[in-house]
């Protein structure tokens, strides 16, 4: 284990020389995550601007869910995951796969955490602010404990997208050109941001795939408002277990399959 976080820590190193290196290319990314992330609050706005709730849910909570979930959990996930699956497909269809599987590591660690996108820690770090304004603006008492199980929700809400990303990345062993398939996960995560209410209401097979997404942000949310149905928690504890466990097995698998590009 220490081996690995002293690894982790030379890639953050390396990621931040590479920050030094291009400012401005850095400088660009800090404005747009941050004017993207605004944009979804204006956005909260003007659909609810005209009424005092939807499907349940307060204009303020809300504001809160699509806080929780564009600054903080996709936030920690483009600071921690995305380049690095983003750049999967080329990795598989160039065969810089080989360079990997011949370190002495494991290759998923190596693949998940290689890129760390320093830019958007400045739209965690302004999401963070804007939540608390939001709970005083509520009124809302907040103990310890609230914020404790908030934090562990946030971790298993990561840890459910980073499998899905992982499970769904891990065909490109067998369509290495396949590069579309992140675009299409960060559409469909776009759920995330409504109540999970409207989801419901579809009643529809779709439901079904749909569902790991409806909790990412809503979970974390409703257990902060103390509102959390303990069904709803440990589905979403459930779920990222279950899917991180096979997502593991999923990309063991696959590199039975994988062609080497000296072969």
């Amino acid at each position: 284990m220490r081996h690995y976080l002293n690894v982790y820590k030379t890639l953050l190193k390396l990621n931040f020389s590479a920050i030094i290196a291009y400012r401005s290319g850095f400088v660009s990314s800090i404005i747009s995550t941050c004017l993207w992330g605004t944009f979804q609050i204006v956005w909260v706005l003007l659909l609810t601007g005209r009424v005092d709730s939807f499907y349940g849910w307060s204009k303020v909570e809300l504001i809160f869910l699509t806080t929780n979930y564009v600054f903080i959990i996709v936030g920690l996930f483009h600071l921690i995951f995305s380049r690095n699956f983003d750049r999967f497909s080329a990795i598989i269809d160039k065969g810089e796969l080989d360079l990997i599987l011949l370190k002495p590591m494991d290759s998923q660690f190596l693949l998940s955490l290689w890129y760390f996108s320093f830019a958007n820690l400045f739209r965690f770090v302004i999401g963070v602010p804007i939540i608390i304004y939001l709970i005083i603006k509520m009124g809302i008492s907040i103990s310890l404990m609230n914020i404790i199980s908030y934090l562990v929700l946030v971790f298993f809400s990561m840890l459910l997208m980073y499998s899905i990303w992982l499970s769904f990345s891990t065909l490109m062993i067998w369509f290495p050109r396949l590069s579309n398939i992140t675009t299409l996960l960060y559409n469909i995560n776009g759920v995330s941001r409504f109540p999970p209410e409207i989801i419901y209401e579809l009643k529809s097979f779709i439901l079904l795939f749909l569902i790991p997404f409806t909790l990412l942000s809503a979970v974390p949310t409703k257990s902060l408002f103390q509102k959390a149905l303990s069904g709803d928690v440990i589905l979403l504890l459930f779920l990222a277990l279950l899917m991180f466990y096979l997502s593991r097995k999923f990309w063991k698998f696959a590199l039975r399959y994988y062609t080497s590009a000296s072969s």
